[in-house]
């Protein structure tokens, strides 16, 4: 299910359908009936600010995200135990590999996971991008407010060049649709497109 909010009404609408359509991992692991995840592209005039977080990462950095400020940035929550997770993570790393010449960053932030078992499905994937540890995921989801349903594992958030939520996939996400809304988040932002 795709939703393209263009006002207040239609939001609200298009969140009822994604409580109704959620399928992504419940938070006892086990997954709605649903295959495909719930879409909802933004129009650039009903985007919301989304606050700045910072986070400890997986490698033992520190994240902030005034470091990416001017840059769209994809953040997908994940964890380890998540089936759907483990479907959509060549999706992200592929469409993370194809757009970082566009300047687009990804991010991950880690849930209800230990470090241990998340950096093994990290190393698995062949994930480079940095993911904010569960030890302190919490200021992250927090910064997205009523934009990500509680338990909604995986979901991935796109953020335009201006710091506005742009697009939100609750549950898995397909290579076309990623692709096609990173790409046209980060087209936004290039007057030469």
């Amino acid at each position: 299910m795709i939703c393209h909010r263009r006002s207040r009404a239609r939001g609200a609408a298009c969140l009822v359908a994604v409580a109704v359509t959620l399928s992504a991992c419940t938070a006892d692991g086990r997954t709605p009936t649903g295959t495909d995840g719930v879409v909802e592209v933004i129009a650039a005039e009903d985007r919301q600010r989304v606050e700045p977080f910072t986070g400890e990462l997986l490698d033992g950095g520190r994240f902030d995200t005034t470091s990416l400020a001017g840059k769209v940035v994809v953040y997908n929550v994940w964890g380890s135990w998540c089936a759907p997770c483990r479907t959509e993570a060549p999706v992200l790393k592929q469409v993370s590999e194809e757009t970082r010449k566009l300047g687009v960053r990804f991010v991950g932030i880690n849930v209800r996971d230990n470090d241990a078992a998340a950096r093994a499905f990290e190393d698995n994937y062949g994930i480079e991008y940095p993911s904010i540890t569960t030890d302190t995921s919490t200021d992250a989801m927090l910064a997205f407010g009523t934009a990500l349903p509680p338990s909604a594992v995986p979901s991935t958030l796109v953020v335009d060049a201006q710091g506005r939520l742009a697009a939100r996939i609750v549950g898995p996400t397909g290579y076309s649709t990623l692709s096609t809304i990173v790409t046209e988040t980060a087209a936004e932002s290039d007057p030469g497109q």
